[in-house]
Protein backbone atom coordinates (compact mmCIF):
# COMPACT_ATOMS: atom_id res chain seq x y z
CA UNK A 1 0.00 0.00 0.00
CA UNK A 2 2.97 2.13 1.35
CA UNK A 3 4.45 1.75 -2.40
CA UNK A 4 1.13 2.24 -4.37
CA UNK A 5 0.67 5.38 -2.81
CA UNK A 6 4.87 6.31 -3.39
CA UNK A 7 4.01 5.74 -7.14
CA UNK A 8 1.13 7.75 -7.57
CA UNK A 9 3.03 10.66 -5.47
CA UNK A 10 5.75 10.09 -8.33
CA UNK A 11 3.42 9.78 -11.04
CA UNK A 12 1.70 13.33 -9.58
CA UNK A 13 5.34 15.16 -9.51
CA UNK A 14 6.13 13.85 -12.91
CA UNK A 15 2.85 15.52 -14.20
CA UNK A 16 2.93 18.61 -12.35
CA UNK A 17 6.33 19.20 -14.03
CA UNK A 18 5.96 18.07 -17.22
CA UNK A 19 2.89 20.35 -17.41
CA UNK A 20 5.15 23.33 -15.93
CA UNK A 21 7.68 22.91 -18.61
CA UNK A 22 5.21 23.05 -21.15
CA UNK A 23 3.56 26.47 -19.89
CA UNK A 24 7.43 27.60 -19.48
CA UNK A 25 8.23 26.52 -22.73
CA UNK A 26 5.02 28.18 -24.78
CA UNK A 27 5.80 31.41 -22.64
CA UNK A 28 9.52 31.10 -24.18
CA UNK A 29 7.91 30.75 -27.54
CA UNK A 30 5.98 33.85 -27.44
CA UNK A 31 8.47 35.90 -25.35
CA UNK A 32 11.19 35.08 -28.44
CA UNK A 33 8.25 36.20 -31.16
CA UNK A 34 7.61 39.28 -29.24
CA UNK A 35 10.99 40.88 -28.11
CA UNK A 36 13.46 38.37 -29.71
CA UNK A 37 15.97 36.00 -28.11
CA UNK A 38 18.67 38.93 -26.55
CA UNK A 39 15.60 40.78 -24.85
CA UNK A 40 13.95 37.60 -23.67
CA UNK A 41 14.46 37.01 -19.74
CA UNK A 42 13.86 33.91 -16.89
CA UNK A 43 11.49 36.92 -15.92
CA UNK A 44 9.43 37.62 -17.96
CA UNK A 45 9.21 34.29 -19.01
CA UNK A 46 8.37 33.13 -15.70
CA UNK A 47 5.61 36.09 -15.87
CA UNK A 48 3.95 34.72 -19.33
CA UNK A 49 3.56 31.21 -17.57
CA UNK A 50 1.81 32.28 -14.39
CA UNK A 51 4.87 30.27 -12.66
CA UNK A 52 7.39 31.99 -10.08
CA UNK A 53 11.11 32.35 -11.05
CA UNK A 54 12.51 30.35 -8.99
CA UNK A 55 10.26 27.19 -10.17
CA UNK A 56 11.79 28.19 -13.91
CA UNK A 57 15.30 28.05 -12.38
CA UNK A 58 14.26 25.08 -11.01
CA UNK A 59 13.49 23.15 -14.07
CA UNK A 60 16.14 25.13 -16.42
CA UNK A 61 19.26 25.96 -14.60
CA UNK A 62 20.25 29.19 -17.38
CA UNK A 63 18.27 30.95 -20.22
CA UNK A 64 20.29 29.00 -22.97
CA UNK A 65 18.96 25.97 -21.14
CA UNK A 66 15.24 27.25 -22.05
CA UNK A 67 15.95 28.61 -25.41
CA UNK A 68 17.76 24.87 -26.36
CA UNK A 69 14.68 23.26 -24.91
CA UNK A 70 12.05 25.49 -26.35
CA UNK A 71 13.65 24.70 -30.25
CA UNK A 72 14.06 21.17 -29.43
CA UNK A 73 10.40 20.77 -28.09
CA UNK A 74 9.28 22.80 -31.62
CA UNK A 75 11.88 20.22 -33.77
CA UNK A 76 9.93 17.49 -31.97
CA UNK A 77 6.83 18.63 -32.69
CA UNK A 78 6.79 19.03 -35.99
CA UNK A 79 8.89 15.46 -36.50
CA UNK A 80 6.10 13.91 -34.81
CA UNK A 81 3.32 15.79 -36.56
CA UNK A 82 5.33 14.92 -40.14
CA UNK A 83 5.57 11.30 -39.32
CA UNK A 84 1.86 10.55 -38.53
CA UNK A 85 1.07 12.56 -41.28
CA UNK A 86 3.12 10.38 -43.78
CA UNK A 87 1.80 7.09 -41.51
CA UNK A 88 -1.83 7.92 -42.21
CA UNK A 89 -1.21 8.44 -45.83
CA UNK A 90 0.11 5.72 -46.28
CA UNK A 91 2.21 4.21 -49.73
CA UNK A 92 0.42 6.17 -52.33
CA UNK A 93 3.43 9.18 -53.05
CA UNK A 94 0.24 11.48 -54.32
CA UNK A 95 -1.08 11.23 -50.65
CA UNK A 96 1.93 11.27 -49.62
CA UNK A 97 3.50 14.61 -50.64
CA UNK A 98 -0.35 16.05 -50.06
CA UNK A 99 -0.06 14.91 -46.67
CA UNK A 100 3.17 16.70 -45.91
CA UNK A 101 1.72 19.94 -47.12
CA UNK A 102 -1.34 19.49 -45.02
CA UNK A 103 1.03 19.04 -42.52
CA UNK A 104 3.19 21.89 -43.14
CA UNK A 105 -0.07 24.42 -42.82
CA UNK A 106 -1.75 23.03 -39.58
CA UNK A 107 -2.81 25.54 -37.13
CA UNK A 108 0.03 24.48 -34.66
CA UNK A 109 2.97 24.11 -37.21
CA UNK A 110 2.38 27.09 -39.36
CA UNK A 111 1.93 29.14 -36.37
CA UNK A 112 3.71 32.59 -36.31
CA UNK A 113 4.84 32.76 -32.96
CA UNK A 114 6.52 29.32 -33.68
CA UNK A 115 7.94 30.38 -37.33
CA UNK A 116 9.32 33.39 -35.58
CA UNK A 117 11.38 31.18 -33.68
CA UNK A 118 12.49 28.98 -36.03
CA UNK A 119 14.08 32.14 -38.28
CA UNK A 120 15.37 33.99 -35.16
CA UNK A 121 17.49 30.73 -34.27
CA UNK A 122 18.74 30.49 -38.11
CA UNK A 123 19.72 34.49 -37.99
CA UNK A 124 21.26 34.45 -34.56
CA UNK A 125 24.86 34.16 -35.65
CA UNK A 126 25.53 32.19 -31.99
CA UNK A 127 22.61 30.10 -31.79
CA UNK A 128 23.03 28.82 -35.71
CA UNK A 129 25.29 25.65 -34.48
CA UNK A 130 22.95 25.07 -31.66
CA UNK A 131 20.02 25.17 -34.58
CA UNK A 132 21.85 22.74 -36.80
CA UNK A 133 22.79 20.45 -33.86
CA UNK A 134 19.26 20.00 -32.97
CA UNK A 135 17.63 20.42 -36.18
CA UNK A 136 19.97 19.03 -39.41
CA UNK A 137 18.67 15.34 -38.84
CA UNK A 138 14.89 16.36 -38.92
CA UNK A 139 15.69 18.35 -42.16
CA UNK A 140 18.00 15.48 -43.49
CA UNK A 141 14.81 13.38 -42.68
CA UNK A 142 12.36 15.95 -44.36
CA UNK A 143 14.39 16.46 -47.25
CA UNK A 144 15.07 12.59 -48.01
CA UNK A 145 11.73 11.75 -47.77
CA UNK A 146 10.14 14.65 -49.79
CA UNK A 147 12.96 13.54 -52.62
CA UNK A 148 11.87 10.07 -52.75
CA UNK A 149 8.30 10.82 -53.37
CA UNK A 150 9.04 12.93 -55.81
CA UNK A 151 11.52 10.45 -57.58
CA UNK A 152 8.31 8.16 -57.35
CA UNK A 153 5.44 10.71 -58.85
CA UNK A 154 8.45 11.28 -61.65
CA UNK A 155 8.95 7.67 -62.59
CA UNK A 156 4.72 7.27 -62.89
CA UNK A 157 4.68 10.72 -64.62
CA UNK A 158 7.88 10.00 -67.27
CA UNK A 159 8.78 13.52 -66.28
CA UNK A 160 12.77 14.04 -66.77
CA UNK A 161 12.00 17.55 -66.83
CA UNK A 162 13.10 18.43 -63.47
CA UNK A 163 14.95 16.36 -61.01
CA UNK A 164 13.09 15.05 -57.34
CA UNK A 165 16.06 17.03 -55.51
CA UNK A 166 14.86 20.25 -57.28
CA UNK A 167 11.45 19.79 -56.99
CA UNK A 168 12.18 18.88 -53.15
CA UNK A 169 14.22 22.21 -53.01
CA UNK A 170 11.49 24.27 -54.54
CA UNK A 171 8.89 23.07 -52.43
CA UNK A 172 10.40 23.54 -49.24
CA UNK A 173 11.84 27.19 -50.44
CA UNK A 174 8.11 27.85 -51.27
CA UNK A 175 6.95 26.90 -47.92
CA UNK A 176 9.46 28.56 -46.15
CA UNK A 177 8.49 31.54 -48.25
CA UNK A 178 4.63 31.76 -47.23
CA UNK A 179 5.81 30.90 -44.04
CA UNK A 180 7.91 34.33 -43.70
CA UNK A 181 4.53 35.97 -45.31
CA UNK A 182 2.64 35.14 -42.36
CA UNK A 183 4.87 36.37 -40.06
CA UNK A 184 5.75 39.78 -42.43
CA UNK A 185 1.47 40.01 -42.98
CA UNK A 186 -0.43 37.84 -40.40
CA UNK A 187 -3.31 39.56 -40.51
CA UNK A 188 -4.10 39.08 -44.50
CA UNK A 189 -2.10 35.32 -44.60
CA UNK A 190 -4.40 32.51 -44.65
CA UNK A 191 -3.26 29.10 -44.30
CA UNK A 192 -5.42 27.69 -46.79
CA UNK A 193 -4.07 30.16 -49.48
CA UNK A 194 -0.46 28.92 -48.59
CA UNK A 195 -1.40 25.01 -48.55
CA UNK A 196 -3.14 25.60 -52.42
CA UNK A 197 -0.12 27.22 -53.38
CA UNK A 198 1.71 24.12 -52.38
CA UNK A 199 -0.56 22.07 -53.89
CA UNK A 200 -0.75 23.67 -57.09
CA UNK A 201 2.84 23.32 -57.82
CA UNK A 202 2.89 19.85 -57.05
CA UNK A 203 -0.07 19.31 -59.15
CA UNK A 204 1.39 21.45 -62.34
CA UNK A 205 4.53 19.13 -62.48
CA UNK A 206 2.74 16.18 -62.18
CA UNK A 207 -0.98 16.70 -64.28
CA UNK A 208 -1.37 13.09 -65.37
CA UNK A 209 -1.56 11.87 -62.16
CA UNK A 210 -3.26 14.75 -60.23
CA UNK A 211 -5.94 15.40 -62.14
CA UNK A 212 -8.49 13.81 -59.65
CA UNK A 213 -7.00 15.98 -57.08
Amino acid sequence: MKSLRSDIKNNLRHESKKNSNLKLINSTIKSISKRGINDTTMSNVSQGAGLSQGLINFHFKSKESLLIETLKFISNEYLESFQKSLKKAGSDPRKRIMSIIDNDFKRNICNSNKIAVWYIFLSEIKFKPVYLQICKERDDYYSSTVTSIFEDLNKKEKNKNISAEKLCTSLLALTMGLWLDQLVDSDNFKRMDGKNICKNFVKSNFPKQFRKY
